[in-house]
């Protein structure tokens, strides 16, 4: 485990603060919200190494002990606001491999659009290659529910006899896994590089994924197609 810096350590002192508020208060949903808010725009400003508890509690207008009642370090406040990021609620599930991550795309599409998480996540994991407790912490509350997500729309399609079921899972899970975060890297997080999620893609990887009775989605060999066509030059 690293070494807390200056800023990690005088946080934790300014935990000793005396309560504002009584402990057998109820937790405040609002107070939650505008914490995490403050902890993302932080982090967008200065970083993960200069984004201190005090900063964030003056940005977010409320206590340290506040805040410290809630996550009991920096590296748990930054990564319950970056968490964010994994979709909430049940997993899509549509009957496709195709239309599972269309719907999760078109899901994260809605959810990321002006909250800036597709810009800060990936800044959060670039730093956090020199702290291995945030970048565990990163792997498990942000990059695994992720990984669960597509694990389960794969072993859905075999089940279905949509996929082959000799395939190894974990690695058409690296695959799926990196075309959204290429994308979204590449366009600076920018939530609508996810529109041709699977769309694009799907129709390439078919022939190696799909079992020899099924087709590729219907769906996205129109859209490959259609896009295709309108990217070709005209001849002559």
């Amino acid at each position: 485990m690293s070494r807390p810096n200056q800023s990690e350590q005088d946080d934790r002192v300014g935990a000793a603060e005396p309560p504002v508020r009584g402990r057998g208060r109820p937790r405040s949903e609002e107070a939650d919200q505008a914490i995490l808010a403050a902890t993302l725009t932080m982090v967008a400003t200065h970083g993960v190494t200069a984004t201190t508890i005090e900063g964030v509690a003056a940005e977010a207008a409320v206590g340290k002990t506040t805040i410290y009642r809630r996550w009991p370090s920096k590296t748990d406040l930054i990564i319950a606001a970056v968490s964010q990021l994994a979709p909430p609620g049940e997993p899509p599930d549509t009957g496709s491999l195709a239309g599972d991550m269309a719907a999760l795309a078109q899901l994260q599409r809605k959810r990321m659009a002006g909250t800036g998480l597709l810009t800060i996540a990936p800044r959060v994991l670039a730093e956090s290659m020199h702290d291995p407790e945030l970048h565990q912490a990163f792997r498990d509350r942000v990059i695994d529910p992720f990984r669960a997500l597509l694990r389960l729309f794969i072993e859905r399609g075999i089940e279905r006899g949509e996929i082959r079921p000799d395939l190894e899972v974990e690695r058409l899970v690296d695959v799926l896994h990196a075309l959204p975060v290429y994308l979204i890297l590449t366009s600076r997080g920018d939530p609508n590089s996810l529109e041709q999620v699977p769309w694009a893609y799907l129709p390439i990887l078919a022939p190696g994924i799909l079992s020899s009775s099924s087709a590729a989605p219907a769906s996205a060999r129109r859209r490959s197609s259609g896009s295709s066509r309108a990217r070709r030059a005209p001849s002559g």
